[in-house]
């Protein structure tokens, strides 16, 4: 069930976020565990097996390497697979928002993905105050994709990019760069730090936009009270002949529907398809002197956005 306040996107950036938390921290105590059942399995092992030499085979079974070694060993492997999940994470947050917010593009890479949230909503709302620190941005879709990359694929062949990893590597605490160009992570800190590095730039992008779209609704809402309002007051019938319109449409009614038609005009410019859909009802149906041009230039913008009202009004019309 979605939290109280919460939309979808929100919902999900959260429970993956919790999910991903709880395994970081889990995983070492797993291990442990797990590594405490081996030995038990081995001492079993050597009891049914050493034929009297008990002691000579379970120091062989216990001497490939030590307790902590085999620990160190399986964590380093599994921070590896982790990252490359919290990464998974952010990468399908992103694409996620992008889907929701209806953002064109075509781009794959992380960076690119962004670049295209950051211009559709400068686009859409005159305004880019996602507030993201760039350094925040270069860590997260330029160093930590390398290096799920790294991860990945076990080696980058292009030699630039690799030495951009390399100093990126360098300068990060939790990473470490051994010999033979072997990277390592060293603590969960530095999975808990990427983590939430990600979180907090998906946690930004989501709540600017919400915040937009609950401001866009609320004119919505606006808008459509003050037609209302409107068609209260519009008389039962029409008096009069043509030519002597607005005389049954009083100057406070066609007041209230001009500033409908304020409230849905930026709206109908930024893409929404709701908004353009009551813009056109405005000019087709509810000013005195319809404007079927600018009505039907309007319908077909929230027919082509495939809404479905829209569609059902456009065939009405025809």
């Amino acid at each position: 069930m979605i939290s109280k306040g919460y939309n979808e996107i929100r919902y999900m950036i959260e429970y993956r976020y919790g999910i991903l938390s709880q395994l970081i921290s889990e995983i070492d105590n797993y291990y442990q565990k797990t590594f405490a059942q081996f030995q038990k399995e081995a001492l079993d092992l050597a009891k049914q097996n050493s034929s009297g030499d008990f002691e000579v085979y379970y120091t062989i079974l216990q001497g490939f390497d030590s307790e902590d070694e085999r620990i160190s060993s399986l964590c380093k492997e599994v921070r590896k697979i982790l990252f490359c999940s919290i990464f998974s994470y952010y990468e399908g947050c992103i694409n996620a928002i992008i889907k929701y917010y209806k953002i064109e593009t075509e781009a794959q890479q992380v960076q690119k993905l962004y670049d295209a949230i950051s211009r559709t909503y400068e686009k859409r709302y005159l305004v880019n105050d996602l507030d993201i620190e760039a350094n925040l941005l270069d860590y997260v879709n330029n160093f930590c994709r390398l290096l799920r990359n790294y991860f990945m694929h076990g080696d980058l062949s292009d030699n630039i990019i690799k030495k951009k990893l390399d100093c990126y590597v360098r300068n990060n605490d939790g990473v470490k760069l051994l010999d033979n160009y072997f990277i390592e992570i060293e603590s969960k800190d530095f999975l808990f730090k990427s983590l939430d590095c990600m979180k907090t730039i998906l946690i930004k992008i989501e709540s600017a936009f919400c915040f937009r779209v609950e401001n866009d609704r609320l004119q919505l809402e606006r808008g459509k009270s003050l037609v209302a309002e409107a068609i209260k007051l519009y008389p039962s019938e029409c008096p009069g002949a043509e030519s002597e319109y607005p005389s049954y449409c009083s100057i406070y009614v066609h007041r209230l529907l001009l500033k409908a038609e304020q409230l849905y005009i930026p709206l109908a410019k930024r893409g929404n398809a709701e908004a353009q859909m009551l813009l056109a009802d405005l000019y087709l149906s509810a000013f005195e002197i319809p404007n079927t041009k600018k009505g039907m230039f309007w319908l077909k913008k929230a027919v082509m956005q495939n809404y479905k009202p829209a569609i059902k009004m456009m065939k009405d019309f025809r």
